[in-house]
């Protein structure tokens, strides 16, 4: 999300200590015996290759501040030649290559040292100072000169580094980061770098989205009072001193050690590839190259429209996406051409981040699209109003801090966790499994029923926690409140499974070798979770690792064969019995699974299956709390879910007849009538509403209100017409502690028949 007040500042350390290469071998633990010897992949053959220490690639944070550069693109196809801009005051440098992998625990392999030439030396100790644009706050180094170049013939695809080091001082040295494509190869995997993010963050030149000019972000709990609303590409990466835990060294470096390691078929792109490429008929993520598996992971805070669009019609395409990522596709962002002469595409990132207007527009060009978060409703028409949870299935909802999953013994005989430690023993595993500390973090997401879950979604873990940041709105304000986080996954009609981690270091239990946290060791579990996870997408290693408990190595998984759904039996209520309006009853029902998997999850429909709803499941029986609305029938439907992902195909339901409630009405809901979730802690002023009609002309005489006792404040109770005249207002008085509130308006209001009309609440403190 973002950095405020709360969030503590940790510069970037070394990967892991100084170690010999006995110490390096151990941590990366012994290879077996490869899985398909037959279908070698350029995966494998490229880390069998001997690998360089970290002690001679890797640098200190942003490196040496005497000498900077950045790629004139983020990436390049395998083939093509990269250019280097690069600033120094030094008489010299030079540019080493180097490729990140596994290469036998070393992390690296170095590939080309290349020279500059006097002219290039001369450019890059002449430099102008970087372009800026003051009403959006862009920095834009565009205008440096090329100092370097590399032509990438012949290279493995993947996340590059060119170390930069001056020939004065063999200890100042700095990183330029590349991604190497192989766009005409049909790899398993393709593994999307979390850039956009790196670029949010980085603060080179001044600004970021995050902090600098012009941009108010009182409106919001961000570390500082203003930000900008464009960020460039054409600029050195300072993310890793700043904040080191939205840079690559954090989450994705683990995850590509682990995957090389096992020797997986993966090539790399970016974020803005994914834009830019990912509807190319050719090489996109709906070609006859394409991936069978798309990977976010890490923290993916930021997506372009057309790379979700892009994901989305991959995934309806059949390809699998596994979300290793938390607080992943939050912010909306679009991109537009760099501000130097070349006006090269795709070189700035912007997002104005128009949450903070409140209902109002912060980009100066309305004509744009919206670029708020993507779960705030604010101008549909431009682009909002869009959750995330809709594609991954959970979003982002707590910005600090780090724990523990956990996967209670409910959970544990679920095909995900088949043999690991969690499924060992469920039955004396009373207390559930928990993972290593900080797999959970740095932020992690939620499931929320907004009515936008995709239909079939399951959880395969379950950890509650009291979070000391929580958001409290559409994803600008946070507070103290109780979460739930779970892994989750659901099959899409295509067939593709869609896997959500829901926390940023899901890596961390894979790779002990990252920035931030030292000491975390890997976890065995969370490897073969990993690698059953695959299998199923029909992805497989191919030089399995014994894994980080020798005690219990890792075991080559196969795709599910389970193609047969549960099947659900409404028990209650009775078809063609007749319900009370606005009376809260119990559906309820049992399921049953009919191929040897796990029922894992009941969604019911309430409206003949125009939407569902999860229901509560325990041992076979599910159930379902539904109130009633307008007289008339009902159709109910359930539907079950396994954890293959088959979803049931719902019969005829059972048809209800809705009957008047008890009149003249009291009140819309009945006393006994209370919600599931009677707050949420919400400092913030707030306004909420329902829609009503009623069938018959009468009086509206007050409005009533549910409060918890954490409910503070000056509390008005509204009657508004359907285009927003309001026609009564109350302020309460002698409220109680909790319950129902009730204020009377000084003079009852006449309504219409069969006219829609709006009942309100507002609160000044949330």
């Amino acid at each position: 999300m973002h950095r405020n007040t709360f969030v503590s500042k940790r510069t970037a350390v070394r990967l892991f200590g100084a170690a010999c290469a006995a110490a390096i071998l151990a941590a990366g633990s012994a290879v077996r015996p490869t899985l398909e010897a037959q279908a070698i992949n350029p995966i494998v053959t490229e880390n069998s290759l001997a690998g360089s220490p970290q002690s001679e690639w890797d640098v200190q944070g942003a490196g040496d501040p005497t000498l900077q550069g950045f790629a004139t693109d983020i990436s390049v196809n395998k083939g093509s030649v990269v250019s280097f801009k690069i600033k120094t005051t030094a008489p010299g440098y030079t540019i080493d290559i180097y490729r990140l992998g596994y290469y036998q625990g070393f992390g690296a392999r170095h590939i080309a040292t290349v020279a500059p030439t006097a002219a290039e030396i001369a450019a890059a100790t002449s430099q102008p100072a970087c372009l800026t644009d003051a009403a959006s706050g862009l920095v834009d180094c565009g205008n440096w000169a090329v100092a370097g170049s590399w032509n990438t013939t012949g290279v493995t695809s993947g996340i590059f580094i060119a170390k930069l080091t001056r020939s004065d001082n063999a200890a100042a040295s700095s990183h330029i980061y590349f991604i190497v494509r192989d766009d005409t190869r049909a790899a398993d995997v393709l593994f999307q770098t979390s850039d956009a993010t790196w670029q949010a963050y980085n603060r080179y030149g001044g600004n970021s989205l995050y902090c600098g000019q012009p941009l108010d972000s009182s409106a919001g709990k961000y570390s500082c009072p203003a930000r900008a609303g464009k960020v460039s590409y054409n600029r050195p990466f300072d993310t890793r001193v700043l904040d080191p835990q939205s840079f690559v060294f954090n989450a994705e470096y683990p995850m590509v050690r682990w995957l090389e390691a096992n020797g997986y078929d993966v090539k790399y792109s970016t974020a803005d590839d994914t834009d830019r490429l990912g509807a190319n008929l050719s090489i996109g993520l709906t070609s006859a190259v394409r991936p069978k598996a798309f990977f976010s992971v890490g923290h993916d805070e930021y997506w372009s429209a057309d790379q979700r669009a892009h994901v989305e019609g991959a995934r309806n395409a059949g390809v699998h996406l596994a979300f290793f990522s938390g607080n992943e596709m939050f912010w909306k962002t679009r991109y537009e051409p760099s501000i130097d002469s070349s006006a090269t595409s795709y070189r700035t990132l912007v997002s104005y981040k128009e949450t903070f207007g409140r209902g109002s527009r912060v980009d100066p060009n309305p004509a744009q699209p919206w670029t708020g978060t993507w779960r705030d409703p604010s101008f549909p028409a431009a682009g909002g109003d869009n959750p995330e949870n809709s594609l991954i299935g959970q979003l982002w909802m707590v910005n600090c801090c780090s724990d523990r999953m956990k996967v209670p013994a409910s959970m544990a005989a679920m095909r995900f966790w088949r043999n690991t430690a969690a499924a060992a023993s469920p039955s004396t595993n009373t207390g559930g499994y928990r993972t290593p500390t900080e797999t959970l973090g740095y932020e992690w997401d939620e499931v929320i029923d907004n009515g936008r879950l995709p239909a079939g979604l399951i959880r395969m873990s379950l950890t509650t926690l009291t979070a000391a940041e929580r958001v409290t709105d559409y994803g600008i304000n946070v507070a103290a409140g109780t979460a739930t986080h779970s892994l989750t996954l659901y099959r899409h009609t295509s067939g593709a499974l869609v896997f959500g981690a829901g926390t940023v270091q899901w890596s961390w239990g894979l790779d002990s070798q990252h920035d931030r946290t030292q000491g975390i060791p890997a976890d065995q579990s969370m490897q073969q979770a990993t690698v059953n996870l695959l299998a199923d997408m029909g992805v497989q290693p191919r030089t399995l690792q014994t894994g980080a408990d020798p005690a219990r190595p890792l075991i080559a998984a196969s795709m599910s064969a389970d193609l047969t759904a549960p099947t659900t039996t409404i028990v209650a209520p009775a078809a063609g019995s007749s319900v009370e309006s606005g009376a809260r009853i119990a559906i309820s029902g049992t399921v049953t699974e009919n191929a040897g998997g796990i029922v894992s999850a009941v969604e019911v429909s309430v409206d003949n299956g125009a939407t569902w709803r999860q229901a509560s499941l325990s041992s076979g029986v599910w159930s379902y709390e539904w109130t009633p609305g307008s007289p008339g029938t009902a159709n109910i439907r359930a539907r079950g879910i396994d954890d293959s992902g088959n979803i049931e195909s719902p019969g005829a339901g059972v048809t209800l007849t809705i009957i008047p409630g008890t009149c003249p009405c009291t009140s819309l809901w009945r006393t006994t009538t209370v919600p599931t979730v009677p707050s949420a802690a919400d400092t913030n002023a707030v306004e909420l509403g329902t829609k009503f009609y009623s069938d018959v002309a009468g009086y509206i005489t007050g409005v009533r209100f549910y409060k918890s006792t954490a409910n503070t404040g000056t509390h008005v109770g509204n009657l508004w017409s359907s285009t927003g005249t309001r026609l009564a207002t109350v302020t309460f008085g002698s409220e109680t502690a909790s319950g129902w509130q009730q204020a009377s308006f000084s003079t009852a209001v006449q309504i219409t028949a069969n006219t829609t009309y709006i009942i309100s609440y507002h609160t000044n403190v949330g």
